[in-house]
């Protein structure tokens, strides 16, 4: 922000000369553009450092009372700036669903595509987990609204001889919760009913993105699956 400062030494004036020269100044008689009880100011320049306190004054008050979010005004400003950067980050998943997850991929804007696989379904022990795979960019600063396109391939059966019948594909469009400055990769958690959220962990959870605790059922960032049936036909073709 611009710090507004005074001059650090003022002119000097001959200060006996003050009351007479101001009010020759001030009844329109003066004949000088910088009067002694100015400084050495003009009344233009005075005008003008004034006005720029005001604003400066007023920029600051709407700021406060804006109510902006500290990620809003990061993303505003990283918008109006074009100060985008991307960071690499490992995709992982959980599978809380009582099916097995082949594979997974998401695709979305300003880098943001990536995929995992490989998870067991949830268990006694806990979620199935996917190992780390390399590589989805994540922006900084986060920006509201940032939409994803994930899709993924499961078994419904993943014990029975009878594969082909329960494979499945499905699509959902997931919206990418608010995280931090510093973030830890990004993660694809299944939910039973074919249900899916997606987050990065930022190591603070903001209130949305814990990797460690089960998304709540009215998790704003939950989404349901639909199954993609063209996807699936072709899917289950390829185990005939």
């Amino acid at each position: 922000m611009s710090v507004f400062r005074l001059p650090n030494a003022m002119p000097e004036t001959d200060k006996s000369r003050l009351p007479e020269e101001k009010r020759a100044y001030e009844n329109g008689k003066s004949t000088v553009n910088d009067p002694p009880w100015a400084c050495g100011l003009s009344r233009e320049r005075i005008c003008s450092w004034l006005t720029t306190l005001v604003v400066l004054g007023t920029v600051g008050v709407l700021s406060a009372c804006s109510g902006e979010s500290r990620a809003d005004l990061s993303a505003r400003a990283a918008s109006s700036t074009g100060k985008e950067r991307i960071v690499a980050g490992g995709v992982r998943g959980l599978n809380y669903s009582p099916d097995y997850i082949h594979s997974f991929s998401v695709a979305g804007p300003r880098g943001m595509e990536g995929g995992g696989g490989n998870m067991i379904r949830a268990g006694k022990e806990g979620p199935g987990e996917a190992g780390e795979r390399c590589c989805i960019g994540i922006p900084q600063p986060w920006m509201p609204d940032t939409k994803l396109e994930i899709e993924w391939e499961l078994d419904r059966s993943p014990y029975d001889n009878d594969i082909q019948n329960g494979l499945e594909v499905m699509r959902a469009t997931v919206t990418v919760p608010e995280y931090g400055p510093s973030t830890y990769g990004f993660w694809a958690i299944f939910l039973p009913e074919d249900r899916v959220k997606v987050m990065v962990m930022d190591g603070n959870a903001n209130g949305h993105n814990s990797v460690r605790t089960k998304p709540p059922e009215d998790d704003p960032f939950v989404v349901q699956g639909v199954r993609d049936d063209a996807q699936t036909k072709k899917l289950q073709e390829r185990y005939r």
